[in-house]
């Protein structure tokens, strides 16, 4: 088996417009890395679900004012743990009387990643999951 790529922070960080078809883009890229990182086929969908659900709840409830709107991810893998975090820097979240979610989105992301936490800065939201990568150096 090769040797699995050392990823340091700042190696993947994506800067988009907070806009539906950039979700699509973020799933892209990060399932990419997962796949480079060897996870099984499971681990890569689940990857995928988990960061398309955090960055879908960025584009719905981040932001009430379109000029502002920036969907941030970032990746780093630490010992065998991928960190992901997406962040925004909207005004927290607002509740869309007419979204059509039914509020599963982070349930189910916090589900199918090792961890999940969520966390409010000086900018705005984050959340911050984890991965298990089996076979990255320790």
């Amino acid at each position: 088996m090769s040797e699995l790529p050392t990823l340091q922070r700042g190696d993947v960080e994506l800067v988009l417009a907070a806009r539906p078809e950039n979700v699509a883009v973020v799933r892209h890229v990060m399932g990419g890395l997962a796949e480079s990182l060897a996870l099984d086929p499971v681990a890569v969908a689940d990857l995928r679900l988990a960061v398309s659900e955090a960055c879908t709840n960025v584009v719905v409830h981040a932001y009430e004012d379109a000029a502002e709107e920036v969907l941030e991810v970032d990746a780093r893998l630490e010992a065998n743990l991928l960190h992901i975090t997406v962040r925004d820097h909207g005004g927290g979240r607002r509740v869309a009387g007419d979204s059509p979610g039914l509020g599963l989105g982070l349930p189910i992301a916090r589900s199918v990643s090792r961890s999940l936490d969520l966390g409010q800065t000086a900018a705005g939201n984050e959340v911050h999951m984890t991965f298990v990568v089996p076979g990255a150096p320790r």
